[in-house]
C-alpha cells in the first residue's frame, strides 16, 4: 500500500495574513523640567522617523506629557492610551516607544500588561531605538527583560535616594511642590528665577488672602460663604481646594509624609497657629458626625425651619413630621420619649409653638430705638479700629506696588538693551511682575472700598440689628436658617420640661445688644452713651463688617 493514500489526512497551511502597516506611538517623560528640554519632541521624532523607514503608517501619537512611571494606572494618559486601544476596531499593528522604560517601570506588572496587548488584542510592542519588536518571540523576551531591568534601576535609584529624603524631610524642608498661597525656591523648582542652593519657603500674596480664609472658618463660617469672600478679593478656590486646605497641616508649619514615622515641624510660617489649626480639625470632625448620623433625617419645610438646628436639652438635634390630616408641624427628639413640641401657635395648640417662642428669643436681641445712637458710637470705634489697619495696610501695599513697577521698567529696560536677553525669559517675568502688581492693586482697591463704605456699613448693621426678629418672621426658610445660625453660631438647645432655650454661644453683635438694655437698666440717672464706651473695644477686633450680612 502506497503512503500516498494518507495525503487526504494532511491538513492544509494556513494562509498567513498580510501584516497590517499601521502602528501608534507612545511618548512620556518623568518630570517637568524633562517636558522644557525637548525630550518628548525628541522621542516623537524618533517614532516619526522609524515609522518612514521601515514602510509603517503612524496613524497616532498619545501620551505627549510628564507622568511618573512608578504606578501604570495611575497615569492618565497611559490609561487613555489603553483604553483607546481596546475599544479601536482597527487595532494598529503595534505601540511604538523609542526606549522600553518609558512605556513602564513596574516590572511584573508591565510584563502582565504587554502579554495582554500581544496575546489577546494582538498588539505588539516596538521599541524603535533596537528595532525590537514582540512579534518575535526571542525579541519579546527581550522586552520583557528590559521592563524587569526599568524595575530594577527604579528599585536602586529609591535605594540611594530615599535616606537622603527622609533626612531632607526630618530637617523641616519640603518634598514636591509648595500648597497654594507659599513660593518655594530652591535647587529643584522649576522656575528659574526661584532657583538657589538651599531651600526657603515663604507665604505670597495669595497666601496673606488666604489667612483671611482661616479666621472666617474659626468664626463658623461655611466654605461657600468663605469661597464667595475670596473670590471677592480676586482668589478663586474650588470647593475641593478650600477642604483640603482646612485637612492639610502645612498651612500651620506642620510637615506630615509617609516616609518619616512622625509630624516634624516645618521651615515655614503657617498661615494660621497649630492650635486654631486643630480647632479647624475639631470642627470638621464633629459636623462629620452630625452628618452621618443626624443630616436628613427629615427635610426642611417652610413651617419648620428650626429642623436640624435646634437640639434637644440631651445634645441630639430635633427632627420634625406633619400629621397631614390636621395639617400640624411638630418638633421632636428621637431619643427622648416627652420631647415633643408643636411647631405653631394654634387655637387648639396648649402651648405656644417653637416657632413663635423662638420669634420671642430674637427680640432679646432686637435693637431698640433708643439705644441706636450709643450702638453706632461703639460701631465708629470698631470701624476706626478696621479702618486704621486698612490704612496701614494700604501704606505698605504702595511700596509693594511701586517696586514692581521699578522691577517692570528694569525688565524693559534689559529688554531693549541687551538683545541676547530673550523673548522667554521677558514674557515670563512680565507675566510674573504683572500678576502681582494686579493683585497689589486689587487689594488697594478693596482697602479703598472697605474705608469709603464706612458710614454705609453701620447704617446697613443697625437697619439688620433692629429688625432681626421681623426678618427672621417674613423671611423664606432659606433667609430663616441664615438668620439662625448668625444669631446663634453654635445652635440652641431647649429644655423639653419647660421649653426653655438654652443658648451656648451668641454672636458678638446680638450679644452686645442684649448688652445694651442689661447695663442700661442698671443706671437710669447715667447718659446713654456713658454706660455702654468701649464695649466694642473690649470685645476685641475679630468681627468685619462681613459679619453682619444676611
Amino acid at each position: 500500500m502506497s503512503i500516498e493514500n494518507f495525503k487526504k489526512f494532511q491538513k492544509e497551511k494556513l494562509t498567513q495574513k498580510d501584516e497590517v502597516k499601521e502602528i501608534w506611538g507612545y511618548t512620556r517623560v518623568s518630570s517637568k523640567l524633562q517636558l522644557v528640554n525637548n525630550s518628548l519632541e525628541e522621542q516623537r521624532s524618533e517614532i516619526v522617523q522609524f515609522a518612514s523607514r521601515n514602510g509603517y503608517t503612524l496613524k497616532n501619537i498619545l501620551g505627549g506629557t510628564y507622568e511618573s512611571a512608578s504606578g501604570d494606572f495611575t497615569r492618565k494618559e497611559f490609561t487613555k492610551l489603553l483604553e483607546e486601544v481596546k475599544s479601536s476596531k482597527q487595532k494598529p499593528f503595534a505601540i511604538a516607544i523609542k526606549f522600553i522604560s518609558r512605556f513602564s517601570r513596574t516590572g511584573g506588572n508591565a510584563i502582565t500588561i504587554v502579554h495582554e496587548l500581544v496575546d489577546k488584542l494582538g498588539v505588539h510592542l516596538i521599541e524603535t531605538s533596537s528595532g525590537l519588536c514582540t512579534n518575535d518571540e526571542y525579541s519579546k523576551l527581550d522586552i520583557y527583560s528590559k521592563l524587569l531591568d526599568a524595575r530594577r534601576e527604579n528599585m536602586d535609584r529609591l535605594e540611594k535616594t530615599i535616606p537622603g529624603m527622609k533626612a531632607l524631610l526630618r530637617s523641616g524642608n519640603w518634598l514636591g511642590k509648595a500648597p497654594r498661597g507659599y513660593t518655594m525656591r530652591g535647587r529643584k523648582v522649576g522656575d528659574y528665577a526661584l532657583m538657589q542652593d538651599t531651600q526657603s519657603i515663604t507665604i505670597n500674596q495669595e497666601g496673606e488672602i488666604l489667612k483671611k480664609a482661616w479666621k472666617w472658618k474659626l468664626a463658623g463660617e461655611r466654605d461657600y460663604v468663605i469661597r464667595q469672600k475670596l473670590e471677592k478679593l480676586d482668589l478663586i478656590i474650588s470647593k475641593q481646594g478650600i477642604s483640603s486646605m482646612w485637612r492639610n497641616p502645612f498651612y500651620c508649619g506642620i510637615l506630615v509624609n509617609a516616609l518619616i514615622e512622625e509630624p516634624v515641624k516645618g521651615n515655614w510660617a503657617g498661615l494660621v497657629s497649630e492650635e486654631d489649626f486643630l480647632k479647624v480639625d475639631n470642627m470638621l470632625s464633629e459636623n462629620n458626625v452630625i452628618t452621618v448620623k443626624e443630616y436628613c433625617k427629615t427635610k426642611v419645610n417652610e413651617f419648620r425651619p428650626l429642623t436640624g438646628f435646634l437640639r434637644c436639652e440631651c445634645g441630639c438635634l430635633l427632627t420634625s413630621y406633619e400629621v397631614r390630616k390636621k395639617k400640624a408641624h411638630y418638633y421632636k427628639c428621637q431619643k427622648c420619649k416627652n420631647a415633643s413640641f408643636n411647631a405653631l401657635t394654634t387655637q387648639k395648640s396648649k402651648m405656644e409653638g417653637l416657632n413663635d417662642s423662638f420669634e420671642r428669643l430674637l427680640a432679646k436681641y432686637t435693637l431698640k430705638s433708643k439705644f441706636v445712637e450709643p450702638f453706632k458710637i461703639q460701631l465708629n470705634k470698631f470701624f476706626d479700629a478696621v479702618n486704621a489697619e486698612a490704612k496701614e495696610e494700604t501704606k505698605s501695599l504702595l511700596l509693594k506696588k511701586k517696586e514692581i513697577e521699578t522691577k517692570i521698567e528694569n525688565l524693559d529696560k534689559r529688554y531693549f538693551e541687551n538683545t541676547n536677553f530673550g523673548d522667554d525669559k521677558y514674557n515670563r517675568y512680565a507675566l510674573q511682575f504683572e500678576t502681582e502688581l494686579k493683585m497689589i492693586e486689587s487689594q488697594i482697591y478693596s482697602n479703598a472700598k472697605k474705608i469709603s463704605n464706612h458710614n454705609r456699613h453701620i447704617d446697613k448693621v443697625v437697619e439688620k440689628v433692629s429688625n432681626i426678629s421681623k426678618y427672621w418672621r417674613e423671611g423664606d426658610i432659606e433667609s430663616k436658617i441664615r438668620i439662625q445660625n448668625l444669631v446663634f453660631p453654635e445652635g440652641l438647645s431647649i429644655r423639653a420640661e419647660n421649653r426653655e432655650y438654652l443658648t451656648n454661644k451668641v454672636n458678638l453683635v446680638f450679644r452686645l445688644v442684649s448688652t445694651f438694655t442689661r447695663l442700661n437698666g442698671g443706671n437710669k440717672k447715667q447718659k446713654t452713651h456713658q454706660n455702654f464706651d468701649g464695649l466694642f473695644s473690649v470685645a476685641g477686633t475679630g468681627l468685619e463688617p462681613v459679619t453682619f450680612g444676611l
